[in-house]
């Protein structure tokens, strides 16, 4: 079984395990500990850094997309390292609206262009589908700026496999970013229907996310076996499945980063599976 297996984004392979950025901003870390951060993932070989709009604070238009561009000027050549964004869902004051419309659309991929700096997106996603917008228009919308070359290839995230197969009908979709963890397996599903379409699997929260719970007794034992932390044990779990899946560890401090990028190497035997194999309740 290759546990290094990469992702294939358009005519790029990322991963094995990439960067999610949404902790940058929802944190206190400062924008000079932010960019830290995302340049030690570049230095542990993290080749997919994933932000959003959404992931900002007070006094940013956008606080992680920002810190990316500046954490990638002066690396060299940035062509290493896929970019992916999103649109269709921002930070306003009181919550976090979805507006997928066509115009929203073209408005958010405008300012993600100006944060980070770039002629063209590398990967744009669809953020959350809106209710009140024809999932059809909204990935048409994504499809026109494609077109207009300001972006290479086209995203979904927090899809079920229904709108993936209608998206799919109107624009070649690049990747899929859903939730999926050692302890919230309940997308695996959708990672095999992608894999079979040649469609890239992106798992946010491969950790669990905010308020999970302890790793359990199974983590642990084969944690201790290999002596590594529960974190890689984790994530090299989701790199063993039998559908690619490329995790994207968020974190807020170069240390995790670079040991969650360790989990590329961790080999699971046999024996281990077997003991990850059920679910944690």
């Amino acid at each position: 079984m290759d546990l290094v297996s990469r992702a294939i984004i358009g005519d790029r392979m990322v991963g094995p395990i990439g960067l999610g950025t949404a902790p940058l901003a929802f944190s206190s870390i400062s924008f000079e500990a932010a960019v830290a951060t995302v340049r030690a993932a570049i230095a542990a070989g993290v080749t997919f850094i994933d932000t959003a709009p959404a992931y900002t604070r007070d006094g940013f238009e956008s606080f992680a997309e920002s810190a990316v561009a500046v954490a990638l000027h002066g690396l060299g050549d940035r062509a290493d390292v896929l970019v992916a964004t999103k649109g269709g869902h921002r930070r306003a004051e009181g919550g976090f609206p979805v507006d997928a419309s066509p115009v929203a659309l073209r408005a958010d991929c405008e300012r993600s262009l100006r944060a980070l700096g770039a002629e063209a997106i590398d990967l744009y996603q669809l953020h959350h589908v809106d209710p009140r917008v024809a999932l059809i228009d909204s990935v048409g919308a994504l499809r026109e700026l494609q077109n207009e070359g300001k972006v290479r290839n086209i995203g979904l995230s927090n899809v079920d496999i229904e709108q993936i197969e209608v998206a799919r009908t109107v624009a070649p979709i690049a990747s899929v970013q859903n939730r999926l963890a050692y302890a919230h397996r309940a997308d695996l599903p959708t990672a095999r229907h992608c894999a079979d379409r040649g469609i890239a699997y992106l798992a946010y929260m491969p950790l669990g996310g905010a308020g999970r719970s302890a790793p359990d007794d199974a983590v642990r034992a084969v944690a201790e076996r290999h002596g590594v932390s529960v974190q890689r044990v984790q994530l090299a779990w989701l790199l063993a499945q039998d559908a690619p899946v490329l995790p994207l560890v968020g974190a807020t401090r170069p240390a995790t980063i670079v040991d969650s990028a360790g989990a590329a190497s961790l080999r699971l035997t046999e024996d281990d599976l077997a003991r990850l194999s059920v679910e944690p309740t």
